[in-house]
């Protein structure tokens, strides 16, 4: 659904990403990890086309996306949240989902993705719900559009222990409830073992590890590249 070839970024002398490769398959839900600085928001930037000015290429369903501007890439189904609130609190939150989706959405189907997802009801101001409650919000919204691929960059931020995993075991259904892949950026490892079969490690911008969760959290370089060669001798 998602194929990545040689995907580069480079801030004047500083390399964010080197030559990464990645493969999202239809229905597959990705755990995308690493430490600080490893350059997980910077490949969303770059495949949701907030960066366009990369070396490789990113294909959707087979079509090229180079030179597509991010409302492009979105109207094609490649849809990501972002760490940052960005959900505006004048508006209601079936005003909200509506907007997003750019498509029509009956008022039975909003209700169903707003309970899904544990949201407030259609007529709820934003400004009234807390921070963690508006980033479900964006990501019932995103979901609202149908996209082929979702990218959820740190959904779980603001949200309690109890909402993490609630958050966890919706994300794991989101392939079968709305037939979209996703790749989840997220610190919480706990949250990735419960939602991905597969996970991918970036570490100073390259890939390293992509496998099945219990072999790579299990990885001595994966372990290192997170707690450091001290700690972990």
């Amino acid at each position: 659904m998602l194929k990545v070839e040689k995907l580069g970024v480079r801030f004047g002398s500083v390399v964010a990403l080197d030559d990464v490769d990645l493969v999202v398959r239809d229905n597959e839900v990705i755990g995308l990890i690493g430490p600080n600085g490893a350059g997980k928001s910077t490949m969303i930037d770059a495949l949701s086309g907030f960066l366009p000015s990369h070396t490789g290429s990113i294909a959707l369903g087979g079509v090229g996306l180079k030179g597509m501007p991010p409302t492009s890439r979105a109207r094609r189904w490649l849809r990501r949240t972002f760490q940052q609130d960005r959900v505006p609190p004048s508006l209601t939150v079936g005003a909200y989902v509506r907007f997003v989706a750019r498509r029509r959405v009956a008022p039975a189907e909003l209700a169903e993705i707003l309970d899904f997802f544990g949201c407030p009801p259609a007529g709820t101001t934003l400004a009234a719900v807390d921070v963690g409650t508006r980033r479900l919000v964006e990501v019932a919204a995103q979901l609202a559009s149908r996209p082929r691929v979702l990218l959820l960059d740190e959904p779980a931020a603001g949200l309690s222990h109890e909402e993490h995993i609630a958050l966890g075991e919706r994300i794991a259904r989101i392939p079968e409830r709305f037939g979209s892949a996703v790749v989840l950026i997220e610190h919480d490892l706990d949250l990735v073992r419960r939602v991905c079969a597969r996970i991918v490690v970036l570490d100073f911008g390259r890939i390293l590890a992509d496998g099945p969760r219990d072999t790579v959290l299990a990885d001595p370089a994966v372990l290192a590249a997170y707690m450091g060669e001290t700690e972990l001798s």
